[in-house]
């Protein structure tokens, strides 16, 4: 005797929250970006590479530093039956250097310079041009601590987002210093928030205790009041440090290209030195907040974090596409 057909409540399937689809037109606009930003790459100098989106954990941790929100909250992370503990990449840099190191780069002719593009992966809160799987454009220079190369990190972003279309663009730029420079200006900034720590809020206590500099990039109002009279790292800069950032500021100009200096920009990564920088754009609906759409800078000391026995100074970029 057949049984009857149940009835079931199941439901449609959807997409993850903070994944989708791209469909017809909405994927050609994708590709058509990507096209466009490596013709450009292209033309400057910069040569392909394509990494996995698997990587060893361990190249987040030791590269882009626990205490971070990338790391601590953010990273798609699993243990495969063979134990190897692994994540989907949350960001393209850490990954491109481990490749760097791995294949002896450092023979080839310095500096090396790379663009990749495709998905990365963040559990973070979805908000407007934020999504969990998230599409970028990287360049990086590998292998010189030459200034030239931060201006020319960011004049070919500029052509880039320029090409296809965006307007309105801001570069926000700052230097938090070498490790000579480092020690003395956190030394200062936790002493400065010690002494408003009733006005920090939980998460900003927090950090500082396991990373100060984070506290600058804060989202908390009352935070980004406190941090209006926060020490900025530039006075603490050493005579390298000083000489370096004022010819990447010199280079930019002579390239055209227009900036800000903003004393709290840190970014939110542990391998970053010397220069870093976000591109914003202002939307021309004054309804609508400023939306940083490229942010990058320099790190010297990566590559040894990752295990190299050398430093491999460089600088790089990613640039949302979403």
């Amino acid at each position: 005797m057949s049984t009857p057909n149940k009835k079931t409540n199941k439901e449609a399937p959807v997409s993850v929250k903070g994944m989708r689809d791209f469909i017809d037109e909405q994927y050609y606009l994708y590709q058509g970006f990507f096209e466009k930003a490596q013709e450009i790459a292209v033309y400057y100098g910069f040569k392909p590479i394509k990494t996995p989106i698997v990587e060893f954990k361990d190249v987040y941790t030791a590269g882009v530093g626990e205490g971070t929100d990338i790391v601590d909250k953010e990273m798609y992370n699993f243990k495969t039956k063979g134990g190897d503990e692994l994540a989907l990449r949350p960001e393209g840099t850490a990954g491109a250097m481990r490749a760097y190191i791995e294949h002896g780069m450092q023979s080839l002719p310095q500096p090396v310079m790379l663009y990749y593009y495709g998905p990365f992966f963040r559990h973070d809160n979805p908000q407007r041009g934020r999504y969990r799987e998230l599409h970028q454009f990287g360049l990086e220079i590998m292998g010189t601590e030459k200034s030239i190369a931060d201006a020319l990190i960011i004049k070919t972003t500029i052509a880039i987002l320029e090409e296809v279309g965006a307007k309105n663009l801001v570069v926000d730029i700052n230097s938090i210093g070498d490790k000579e420079s480092r020690p003395a200006y956190v030394k200062e900034l936790v002493n400065y928030y010690k002494k408003h720590l009733s006005e920090l809020g939980a998460i900003d206590k927090d950090r500082l205790k396991t990373n100060p500099l984070r506290i600058l990039d804060s989202k908390d109002p009352k935070t980004i009041l406190v941090n209006e009279g926060a020490p900025d790292a530039v006075s603490f800069l050493t005579g390298d440090s000083k000489k370096h950032f004022k010819q990447v500021l010199e280079y930019l100009e002579e390239m055209g290209v227009p900036y800000r200096i903003n004393k709290n920009l840190v970014r939110g990564l542990s391998y970053y030195t010397h220069t870093v920088f976000e591109i914003i754009e202002i939307p021309e609906d004054e309804g609508l907040p400023p939306l940083t759409i490229a942010g990058g800078g320099r790190y010297d000391y990566l590559a040894r974090m990752l295990g190299s026995k050398k430093d491999v100074p460089s600088m790089g970029v990613g640039i949302g596409v979403d």
